[in-house]
């Protein structure tokens, strides 16, 4: 298996339980990215309309402020703001076994038999917005099954991030536990680490361009900044874990993406639909 990061880069990994990779992810699957995101734009904005919140769409908006602008003409509705269900599509499918992904994950993970992992989520960070600020956690407070397995998380930001615009933080070398109980954040609703937990952390700054990737385990902590930008920061995250050791919550709605022992076991695009025909549209 030829690795796309360099020695170095994995041992960084190892050490500090995060990697920012750069330019590992190709302008065909940023198109995807941004497709997905788009089409879920769409479908929100045509809701509000629905619901006579707004009369204009406002197309003619750039992708990086529509969504800010026609919220705030909305009324600051509540919407569903880690969407994943309503970004299930063709386009979804094909970013999860994107070769660029399966390659970096392959690289990660030190095994080329991988799996998806049924948790991904997109992440519309409106601008000085608490109800969307992520805060200090563990990813592995969401599928606590994972404490013992390594889950591999990839972010990916569709702009550049910078400690202005929300950039993620991470806490390098906590990664080998342990793993925290989830403690429901007041202010966000989102699960995180407790104020005694996430007091003691120094956080390191990711800044990044698109293109870039940051991958991290499901034991590293990691927040959001605040956006102070006038523009909506966008990214997707995907998480990925060894098929011989993939866990419960990653198999439901999670699927064998690459395999060298026996690729027909690789998930087709219509049986992966088949697992989300009873979750209604809307859910997180």
């Amino acid at each position: 298996m030829t690795s796309v990061l360099t020695s170095e880069q994995r041992i960084f990994y190892e050490t500090n339980g995060y990697l920012h990779a750069p330019d590992v992810i190709p302008p065909d699957l940023l198109g995807l990215l941004r497709s997905v995101l788009s089409r879920w734009v769409d479908d929100t904005i045509a809701g509000w309309l629905k619901e006579g919140l707004i009369d204009d769409p406002q197309t003619d908006l750039d992708f990086q402020y529509r969504l800010a602008h026609v919220w705030e003409s909305a009324g600051r509705p509540n919407y569903i703001r880690s969407p994943r269900r309503d970004l299930v599509s063709r386009e979804m499918y094909d970013i999860l076994v994107h070769p660029a992904l399966m390659a970096l994950a392959q690289s990660l993970l030190d095994t080329p038999e991988i799996s998806v992992h049924g948790i991904f989520n997109a992440r519309p960070k409106l601008p000085d917005q608490i109800w969307t600020l992520t805060p200090w956690h563990q990813d592995a407070q969401y599928y606590r099954d994972a404490e013992q397995v390594h889950v591999t998380s990839i972010w990916m930001p569709l702009q550049t991030v910078t400690e202005h615009n929300s950039c993620l933080q991470v806490a390098p070398g906590l990664h080998r536990g342990p793993l925290h109980e989830g403690w429901n954040d007041p202010e966000t609703g989102f699960l995180g680490l407790a104020p005694e937990v996430r007091d003691k952390l120094e956080g390191v700054s990711v800044e990044m361009a698109p293109g870039d990737a940051l991958c991290f385990t499901q034991l590293t902590p990691h927040r959001a900044l605040p956006n102070r930008s006038n523009q909506v920061r966008w990214s997707i995250d995907v998480r990925y874990e060894p098929t011989a050791q993939a866990t419960d919550a990653g198999q439901k709605q999670g699927f064998v993406s690459h395999s060298l022992s026996d690729p027909n076991t690789v998930l087709k695009y219509e049986e992966w639909l088949k697992q989300w025909e009873e979750i209604p549209a809307g859910n997180y």
